[in-house]
């Protein structure tokens, strides 16, 4: 039997299970985020999997992608969060596709053609990306659907400081939507009230208590954003390996690959791995080890297009199989070195998803 070189897979079951173990943790129902093919982990897989774990209702940016989940799961919620073009908005009346109010200028072009869609109010507490600003921006959008016949069913933000070590900004935006929420409660009761991504819900702040659903992105996946540590009841999703293709010696001072970047700092027995950034692996991914039966292995050199350099020892043969993500290397250790964010590398690699 031939033997794949390079493989990505997913594990579904673990998406399943990480689905029900969130919403047992926050307390409460999630929106789960899926957007960008729910992180490169294929759109529809995953929200079949995220639903098997009680998950019923999802957050994307695109109405391509809105349209999709509607189509497989037909009794899926799925919220819209960019900006809604006219078309669009006639799609999501005909696939009962929720959308959020990104802004005045956005409800006033389109306010004569929302209703009897879902609506979700979005405030801008310093994303600066879409949203009201304040209560009063917020307000005016309530007075724009009572008089339209307008459907504000939902309140949410987007908090941009959560994974900062200085929380003090953070703190400031909690209180901000805190305190919008209890204005504009006392003018309207809302079904969806949404804040907490993936590292505010790890926190399980009281302030943010009278939200209802938590909205998390890739903690369904298996990962967290620095600085937190992986729960232990949370399940890795994501497993790429491959297999040492060559073995050879590098003598003191002789380089690897392109450029001079690199030189052996002493005789090196260096392993080939036929992967590189072409296959969606990133540079950065260079700061960790790669495993070989558990045991760790450091990176040699830069990540090329298509081939990575390993420092190895007598141990390792050819036709090894390599760990380069899994139980032992772990996308959100990157994250933790600040080389990248664990999404960046999700969506790179080549899942085939």
């Amino acid at each position: 039997m031939t033997l794949r070189t390079n493989q990505v897979t997913i594990d579904y079951r673990a998406v399943t299970k990480n689905a029900a173990a969130v919403s047992r943790f926050a307390g409460k129902r999630i929106i789960a985020v899926v957007k960008n093919n729910a992180y490169n982990f294929g759109i529809v897989k995953a929200v079949s999997a995220l639903m098997d774990g009680g998950a019923d209702h999802f957050a994307v940016t695109l109405a391509e992608e809105a349209a999709e989940i509607k189509h497989a799961r037909r009794g899926a919620y799925v919220l819209q969060l960019n900006p809604a073009s006219e078309s669009e908005i006639r799609a999501a009346r005909s696939r009962d596709i929720a959308l959020s109010v990104t802004g005045l200028p956005w409800l006033e072009t389109h306010k004569k053609s929302l209703r009897g869609i879902d609506l979700h109010i979005k405030i801008n507490v310093g994303m600066n990306r879409y949203g009201l600003r304040g209560a009063r921006e917020a307000r005016r959008a309530l007075e724009l659907c009572a008089e339209y016949g307008l459907s504000p069913v939902g309140l949410h933000t987007h908090f941009p400081l959560a994974e900062e070590e200085d929380l003090t900004g953070h703190d400031r935006q909690i209180d901000e939507f805190a305190a919008v929420y209890r204005e504009l409660s006392a003018l309207r009761e809302f079904s969806y009230i949404h804040a907490e991504n993936t590292a505010t819900l790890l926190r399980r702040d009281p302030r943010l208590s009278f939200c209802n659903y938590g909205r998390p992105g890739i903690l369904l996946y298996g990962y967290v954003p620095p600085p937190a540590e992986p729960p232990e009841w949370l399940a890795p999703t994501l497993f790429a390996s491959t297999r040492v293709v060559d073995l050879h010696t590098v003598l003191e001072g002789e380089h690897l690959g392109y450029g001079t970047s690199f030189s052996a700092p002493r005789e090196l027995k260096i392993a080939v791995l036929p992967i590189g950034y072409g296959n969606g692996l990133l540079r950065a991914r260079k700061a960790m080890p790669v495993y070989i039966d558990g045991r760790p292995y450091p990176i040699a050199g830069g990540i090329s297009m298509s081939h990575t350099y390993i420092e190895t020892d007598d141990s390792v043969k050819i036709g090894d199989e390599v760990e380069i993500y899994g139980r032992n290397a772990r996308p959100d250790r990157l994250a933790a070195v600040g080389l990248a964010a664990n999404s960046e590398q999700t969506t790179a690699l080549h899942t085939g998803a």
